[in-house]
């Protein structure tokens, strides 16, 4: 590769860049896009194999965020949005290795339907005379942030914590609930309670005036690998770059420079880092190395994903819900399963369903190591007395990631804002990707639009809308 210049330099071919790429390729702003890798869409992986279609990261992005699917609509996408089922909703929770319905109405472990907690086997009596106290439990002063796991323990209870919050928002976020910050992951709950001095009772009231729920989640027909070719094709072959890895920045007057593997320099007004927080760590250690070091202070959760496919037969739970919680007092090392062909049933071919269990988090970060067959025999045998399984499975696969989710541990915002004031005297450096302001689809395709917008008025396009901090992923 030659020395170039281009006005914007998009590092990072995930989600999180082709948004910013495509922002900026709507807007007329000169571009180019490097990706290290020899695919695009980051830790987006489908795949068929034998009528079954697989997701080997995320499976859906959740209906309440507006960004992806406002996206896949701007894309010509929108025919090809699948919802989840709404016929068969429930989430169920290992309990005594028996699946237990959740309560209808549950907000991330936030009762909003009376009758139904009260009919729950799930909490004790005690435990829910605690957790309906919650209205009067007075809310906090400090202004130094505070643990999921203390923030549910002071609302709502210890039971509470143990049995919904843990297995809920540890599947999702893969974390720690001890060191998880509740203003970065539930932004939506701390405020909450700062405004209203609770959660149930807003909540609660919120509930009664929506209408009917509908899909909690969509994905597209063909999978993720859709929205992420979608983008792919609407970006100039010439604007994009398959194994390109940057090597290094630096700064050479107005202008920053990325160094690239092939020592081949690009010259840009303006560079969007669309990277895991490890990865824009290495890149910025030159310019800045207290920011760096920031970065390179967020942990990332490791996680493996075992897909099994069995013949319906074979299966005696009716899987009539979206998947299973795995608390951490069943003794089991998978966190999760997901009924795929149940939360999107053109998933699997007729007479087949297609099942997707989860290990690691920070819960076992050895899970990821885990040698192949090992694991695909661990979910099978893990899987087989809660759910009935009879048989052998049809099709299997394995997908492992080291580094698949940012923590927002204790002190994020706070760091991440030191980052942001830090990058504040390198004009042109925009950061954004999973970690960063949030770890979900919607969030990473905000959060990178709204990167190519601060690029843009950079170059005196437009002005920035406002960085929004935290997310509540699915």
């Amino acid at each position: 590769m030659a020395d170039e210049s281009v006005e914007v330099a998009v590092v990072g071919g995930g989600l999180g860049g082709l948004a910013a790429a495509f922002a900026l390729h709507d807007r007329g702003v000169p571009f180019l896009l490097l990706e290290a890798s020899e695919r695009w869409g980051g830790v987006v992986r489908t795949e068929v194999a034998g009528g079954f279609l697989l997701e080997g990261g995320p499976d859906a992005f959740i209906a309440q965020k507006p960004d992806a699917t406002a996206l896949c609509r701007e894309l010509g996408l929108g025919p090809r949005l699948v919802p989840s089922s709404t016929q068969h909703r429930a989430v169920f929770l290992l309990r005594r290795g028996r699946p237990v319905a959740l309560p209808e109405g549950l907000a991330l472990g936030i009762p909003t339907r009376l009758g139904a907690f009260l009919r729950s086997p799930l909490i004790s009596w005690p435990g829910k005379l605690r957790m309906g106290m919650e209205p009067f439990v007075r809310r906090r002063r400090e202004d130094a942030d505070e643990s999921v796991a203390d923030f549910f323990r002071r609302r709502l209870g210890a039971e509470a914590l143990e049995t919904l919050a843990e297995p809920l928002l540890g599947a999702i976020h893969g974390g720690d609930l001890t060191r998880l910050s509740v203003r970065a992951v539930l932004p939506r709950f701390a405020e909450l309670e700062r405004r209203e001095g609770s959660l149930a009772l807003p909540l609660w009231r919120a509930a009664r005036k929506s209408p009917p729920a509908g899909a909690a989640f969509y994905s597209l027909e063909g999978g993720l690998a859709e929205l992420v070719n979608a983008l792919v094709t609407r970006l100039p072959p010439a604007r994009r770059r398959l194994s390109t890895p940057a090597r290094a920045l630096r700064r050479d007057g107005s202008a920053i420079v990325v160094e690239t593997s092939s020592g081949g320099t690009i010259r840009a007004r303006a560079v969007v880092l669309a990277l895991p927080p490890a990865r824009s760590a290495h890149l910025l250690e030159p310019l800045d190395a207290p920011a760096a070091a920031l970065l390179a202070g967020i942990r990332t959760a490791p996680s493996v994903t075992v897909q099994l496919a069995y013949r319906r037969q074979d299966v005696a739970h009716p899987l009539d819900g979206h998947g299973l919680l795995v608390p951490r007092s069943e003794g089991l090392r998978s966190t999760a399963c997901s009924f795929v062909s149940t939360k999107f049933p053109a998933r699997a071919p007729g007479g087949h369903v297609l099942l997707r269990v989860a290990f690691g988090g920070m819960r076992d970060p050895a899970a990821v190591d885990l040698e192949e067959r090992a694991v695909r025999e661990l979910a099978h045998a893990e899987m087989r007395a809660p759910l009935g399984i009879g048989g052998e499975p049809v099709m299997s696969r394995v997908y492992r990631w080291p580094a698949a989710t940012p923590q927002m541990e204790l002190g994020h915002l706070e760091r991440i804002a030191e980052v942001e004031r830090r990058l504040a005297a390198i004009p042109g450096l925009i950061l954004t990707g999973g970690g960063i302001r949030g770890v979900g689809v919607p969030d990473v395709v905000g959060d990178g639009r709204r990167a190519a917008q601060a690029a843009a008025a950079l170059l005196g396009d437009a002005a920035p809308e406002p960085v929004l901090h935290g997310a509540e992923r699915p």
